[in-house]
C-alpha cells in the first residue's frame, strides 16, 4: 500500500496481559519477545525533508527531547519511512546503571520507500530493520545505532533466564511477546495489530501482572 504523504498510523501495541507463568508457553509457541522498555510509546514520521515525533495519542510531545535535524537522520530509502520505538524521557536507569534518557529505541518500522508494510510479517521488519541501520552490540537487550537512536533485542530462547536478569534493571517493565509470523493489519486505529502480542510486566505496586 503506497503511503506518498503523511498519515498518522496508530503503532503495534500489546493489549493482552499475562503472569509471569505464561512465559514458557509463549517460548514454546515460538513467539519471540522484546523488552518492554519504561518509557512513551513513539512513532517517527519523515520523508527525508521533514519528520515529525509522535505519541501514541496522536499528539506531538509537550518537550523537545530529540531535535529534527536528528529524526531526519533516521531516514533510508526514497520517500516516507515511519519507525515505532520507545522515547525515553524518564530518566531510567539502564544496565550499566546510567541514566539512560533523550533516546529513541526502535521496535518495528510501518513504512519504508514510501511503502506501508502491509501483510509483512514480524519477523521480516526486524529484519528490514538490521538491514537499513546496522545495529551495534551494546547492552545485553538493546543495540545501538548511534548516541540518540538505539534498537531493542529480540529474545529467541532461554526467555525465564532473560525475565529474571532484566526485572532488576529500572528502564525495563517487562517482555512483550509477538507472533513472528504475524502480518501487519493497518493501524488506523488504536485496536490495530493487537491479537499478535502478549505484554508480562514485572510487579510493581501499580499493576501485578
Amino acid at each position: 500500500m503506497k503511503y506518498e504523504e503523511f498519515r498518522y498510523l496508530f503503532p503495534p501495541r500489546p493489549e493482552i496481559k499475562s503472569p509471569v507463568s505464561g512465559i514458557p508457553t509463549y517460548e514454546r509457541m515460538g513467539m519471540w519477545a522484546q523488552p518492554k522498555l519504561n518509557g512513551s510509546c513513539a512513532l517517527v514520521f519523515t520523508d527525508g525533508n521533514d519528520a515529525k515525533l509522535m505519541n501514541r495519542h496522536y499528539e506531538n510531545f509537550s518537550r523537545e527531547l530529540i531535535k529534527k535535524e536528528d529524526l531526519l537522520k533516521l531516514h533510508r530509502g526514497k520517500g516516507w519511512l515511519v519507525l515505532v520505538g520507545e522515547l525515553m524521557n524518564k530518566s531510567q536507569r539502564g544496565e550499566d546503571g546510567k541514566i539512560f534518557n533523550s533516546k529513541f529505541v526502535i521496535f518495528d518500522i510501518l513504512v519504508y520507500n514510501g511503502e506501508y508494510l502491509i501483510g509483512s510479517t514480524f519477523e521480516e521488519r526486524q529484519t528490514l530493520i538490521d538491514q537499513l541501520f546496522s545495529p551495534e552490540p551494546y547492552q545485553e537487550w538493546v543495540k545501538r545505532i548511534n548516541d540518540i537512536f538505539y534498537r531493542v533485542e529480540n529474545i529467541t530462547s532461554n526467555m525465564l533466564e532473560s525475565w529474571k536478569k532484566l526485572v532488576s534493571v529500572e528502564m525495563y517493565e517487562g517482555l512483550v511477546f509477538k507472533k513472528p509470523s504475524a502480518k501487519l493489519d493497518v493501524g488506523y486505529k488504536p485496536a490495530n495489530n493487537t491479537g499478535w502480542q502478549v505484554k508480562v510486566r514485572k510487579p510493581t505496586k501499580n499493576y501485578s501482572y
